[in-house]
């Protein structure tokens, strides 16, 4: 059967945290996380090899690999990642991870050994975790043929697929999170509007303010004409992250894959 599966790599796992326990701590919390927001899981992720996630999606679902990748970015910067990390990990540097997706076939017989990470098995999963290893190479500055750099985003995305086509996935995720989101204003905004996508434009502004110390937004947001001028700050700063764009690149995204699910169909 066609999937689609995420290999979660813990960068400079062996040397980020003096106790392995500090990891699976870690990896726990995402893999709870992961598993609370994307409840449509094929596999459920779970710590893999002690320092990774690996889970999946059924090709019905594998469009939700798209939402996966923008939703780690933005969690990194959510209140509730940030209280978890303060209270465990406290003055280290926060994380960064390689993002591998592997499309492909999953030749498990059973369905009932679908949820255990341990008794999955297909090209999907060995796409994953190849892709996690090409991402490893991206970061270190390795040329390959296929994938790019993503050097000032927490997580390095590459995908590998039995279907060569499928790759050019690397490119409009690099577009996104490289060329357009290429100021740290611009990835914390984003951010925020996929942790929060209700915001008005004034609040936006006001937690740019608030949260991240940006001061062009500090403003009177107790005021009308306070929230107006916010309002028209954010509309400028949209326009200059395309964010159109970037909404019609992740609806193509999630196309293409269910484009892929019905080829091998």
């Amino acid at each position: 059967m066609q999937t689609a599966y995420c290999f979660i790599d813990l960068a400079d796992s062996r040397t980020r945290f003096t106790e392995q326990a500090q990891t699976l701590q870690l990896l726990q919390h995402f893999a709870d996380t992961l598993n609370h927001h994307f409840p449509a899981l094929l596999t459920p992720f779970a710590i893999k090899d002690g320092d990774g996630l690996l889970g999946g999606f059924s090709a019905d679902d594998q469009a939700q690999i798209v939402d996966v990748y923008p939703f780690c970015n933005a969690y990194l910067k959510s209140d509730a990642f940030q209280t978890f990390w303060q209270t465990h990990f406290a003055g280290l540097a926060e994380p960064t991870f390689y993002f591998g997706v592997g499309l492909g076939t999953m030749t498990t017989p059973s369905p009932s050994d679908y949820q255990d990470i341990n008794r999955v098995n297909g090209t999907a999963i060995v796409n994953a975790l190849a892709a996690a290893d090409q991402a490893k190479l991206l970061r270190q500055g390795a040329e390959l043929a296929q994938g790019y750099p993503f050097m000032t985003t927490a997580f390095q995305f590459q995908l590998v697929a039995d279907q060569p086509a499928a790759n050019g996935i690397n490119a409009l995720f690099y577009l996104i999170y490289e060329q357009l989101l290429n100021t740290q204003l611009r990835k914390d905004a984003f951010a925020e509007i996929m942790l929060q996508p209700t915001l008005k434009r004034y609040e936006l502004a006001e937690l740019l303010w608030t949260k991240y110390g940006v001061a062009s937004y500090e403003l009177d947001y107790s005021d009308q004409k306070g929230r107006a001028l916010a309002s028209s700050k954010v509309s400028r700063l949209l326009n200059q992250i395309q964010y159109p764009l970037i909404e019609q690149t992740l609806a193509t995204l999630r196309a293409q894959l269910m484009t892929f699910k019905e080829a091998v169909e």
